[in-house]
């Protein structure tokens, strides 16, 4: 592969007058490792560059220097080297990118190249690497050069990036307890302007900050075995420069850098090292019968392990008894680290949204939350500027009902449109209450004992259950299309837990330098020893349903009355029971949508039973009237 392949064009090109902290700005604005400096914009011949490592250099606001000042001149690779000698120049300097010239007579500008470029066209190219696992090549060597802590001050940080050539640290929680917390490059130093040394103001120099100020929270990991092809994507599309390598206890033992990550395409493992016996936990292929397909809601409302006849009699109980008249909300600006922290605060699994008017305009859950994880996977890459992450997880088509409604026609309208909360509306349309699905479940519970056992509610077949391996996106595709709040994770021989919708283990990445806490998203297990929080990451393999399972040890029999298997929910806080009959087999799972199904199928009878009553009605009324005609005549 040639250089003119990898090749990218800058997306920040200045001249040598330019103000130091206006190339600084730009860089930031246009999210830019390098800024190409050059003669004129006619000519466009390369007469230095900038990166990151040149901008932080600047340790004041205060500053006339200009690009020409701080300008690199070498290395630059021409368009026709090959890539291995442009990987060799970047590696060799210490440097994230350079420039790509025409040739050495003729220094006009063609393009940029980094690290992270190069493997961005090597995978684009279909390129296998030639060291297949993460063991193979991560660093292991003076270990604490990459790694920093919360309290440590920034000096020390900007210190190894300047004169080490370190593009970029793992924030630990200590060194006695090395388990990632998150990760600090070049990037959050160059965004900020909080971690400069000479802080002028009226009051005099500020004292210098601390790491924890400008630190991304939450971090990528790897393990030993993880292949080095699922790194390198993670790598390219976040442009993470370093990711941390965790043993099965989360410890910290050693980092995968961007040029680690080069060296296993161009070159191979370092010397010494062989790929580990132990395989890594990929998403287990789904069997051909339980493959998700497309269900109609109609189809949904049928699907039960046993049939029984439909109830007709209403509970009784309207929107109006069981509506709450506030519920928590939060802006369709904020970000969804906020909106957990929320949820946390507030004990709720559910808030409003409302735009910069204050009007609702939608609802976000803990279940739109997993199901947008599902679907876009655990890190969420943004624009600059957009800071509406909201409307990526809001449910904004909710059910509006009358505050006569039943909560059998509630339940209908939620299961219509797959929504777990309802709006209850007066007259002239206006919001004055809204009903949860717990609150239907809770009022089930307390009116209907004895009316349906779990084998009568509860979706057949092994629909309700996943196998630990089997991916987040199957889940959440399975939970989405059969209207399931929960499924029950089985490996074959025993149930593991099961994947429940209110429960959910993430914290948004945060960019502390910007104060845009949820630019991306990232899923986190929490590590827990003696009931302390060690780590917050994500791994860099995808998601499975093991990673989002709720570790549980009861169930119920299909014989058991359906309020028995709600208050077994409330107890776990969870919103569904694995189902095992008497003879130990494992039938599915019972979930709070199976109620919301069971009481829309009374509305639905109720519906029916009403339009044929209006049927017959109109018939004996057309009747009548013809045989008055008839009898006129």
């Amino acid at each position: 592969m040639k250089v003119w392949e990898a090749t990218r064009k800058p997306r920040v090109i200045v001249l040598p007058d330019a103000f130091i902290m206006d190339v600084r700005a730009r860089m930031r604005d246009n999210e830019e490792g390098i800024a190409v400096i050059i003669n004129d914009p006619i000519e466009e011949k390369v007469v230095g560059y900038l990166t990151r490592r040149e901008i932080i250099q600047v340790t004041s606001h205060h500053t006339n220097l200009r690009a020409k000042d701080l300008a690199l001149d070498y290395p630059v690779v021409t368009q026709d080297a090959d890539i291995d000698e442009a990987y060799k120049l970047l590696v060799e300097h210490k440097v994230d990118y350079m420039p790509v010239v025409e040739s050495k007579n003729n220094p006009k500008l063609v393009g940029v190249i980094g690290l992270v470029d190069i493997v961005r066209a090597l995978l684009a190219a279909g390129y296998e690497p030639i060291a297949e696992t993460v063991a193979e090549v991560m660093t292991t060597d003076d270990l604490d050069k990459y790694l920093t802590t919360p309290d440590e001050p920034i000096t020390k940080v900007w210190s190894d990036f300047v004169y080490r050539g370190i593009k970029g640290k793992v924030v630990i929680r200590s060194k006695e307890e090395p388990y990632p917390v998150g990760m600090i490059s070049l990037k959050e130093l160059v965004e900020s302007g909080r971690w400069f040394f000479h802080r002028e103001s009226e009051r005099g120099l500020k004292s210098v900050a601390k790491v924890r100020r400008l630190m991304v929270r939450g971090a990528v990991v790897a393990t030993p075995e993880t292949p080095i092809s699922y790194v390198a994507k993670v790598m390219v599309e976040n442009e993470f420069p370093v990711i941390p390598v965790v043993d099965e206890q989360g410890r910290v033992i050693g980092v995968v850098t961007i040029e680690d990550v080069a060296r296993a395409y161009l070159v191979g493992a370092k010397p010494g090292r062989v790929k580990p016996a132990k395989k890594a936990a990929l998403p287990k292929p789904v069997a051909p019968e339980e493959k998700v397909t497309y269900v109609s809601r109609e189809s949904v409302l049928e699907q039960v392990l046993v049939a029984k006849p439909a109830v007709e009699e209403l509970i009784g109980v309207r929107a109006a008894d069981i509506m709450r008249t506030e519920m928590p909300a939060i802006s369709i600006n904020d970000t969804v680290e906020h909106a957990r922290r929320e949820m946390i605060r507030r004990k709720t699994n559910y808030l409003l949204v409302v735009d910069e008017k204050g009007s609702i305009v939608g609802v976000v859950s803990k279940w739109a939350m997993l199901r947008a994880l599902g679907l876009k996977g655990p890190i969420w890459r943004r624009r600059i500027h957009d800071r509406m992450f909201i409307d990526y997880v809001m449910d904004t088509d909710i059910p509006r009902v009358s505050p006569d409604a039943s909560i059998e026609e509630v339940a209908a309208e939620m299961v219509r449109k797959g929504a777990e909360v309802a709006f209850v509306v007066d007259e002239k349309g206006n919001i004055i209450g809204f009903v949860t699905k717990d609150d239907i479940v809770d009022a089930y519970a307390r009116t209907q004992i004895g009316r349906a056992l779990v084998e009568n509610v509860m979706t057949p077949g092994r629909i309700g259950i996943v196998h630990p391996h089997h991916s987040l996106y199957h889940v959440v595709q399975k939970m989405k299309n059969f209207y399931l709040d929960a499924l029950t994770v089985y490996d074959g021989s025993r149930v593991i837990g099961v994947v429940s919708a209110n429960r959910l283990p993430f914290v948004a990445l945060e960019d502390a330098t910007t104060g845009m806490k949820s630019r991306r998203l990232v899923w986190v297990r929490k590590l827990v020893r003696s009931a302390a929080r060690k780590g917050r990451y994500v791994k860099v393999l995808p998601l499975l349903a093991i990673d989002v399972t709720v570790p549980l040890n009861v169930s119920v029999s299909p014989k058991d009355d359906v309020v028995k298997a709600i208050e077994l929910m409330k107890e776990y806080n969870v919103d569904g029971i694995p189902v095992v009959d008497e003879e130990g087999r494992v039938l599915g799972v019972i979930c709070k949508n199976d109620i919301l199904r069971e009481l829309a199928r009374t509305a639905r009878l109720r519906k029916a039973v009403a339009a044929m009553a209006e049927k017959e009605e109109s018939k004996e009324t057309r009747e009548t009237t013809e045989s008055s005609q008839a009898k006129a005549q």
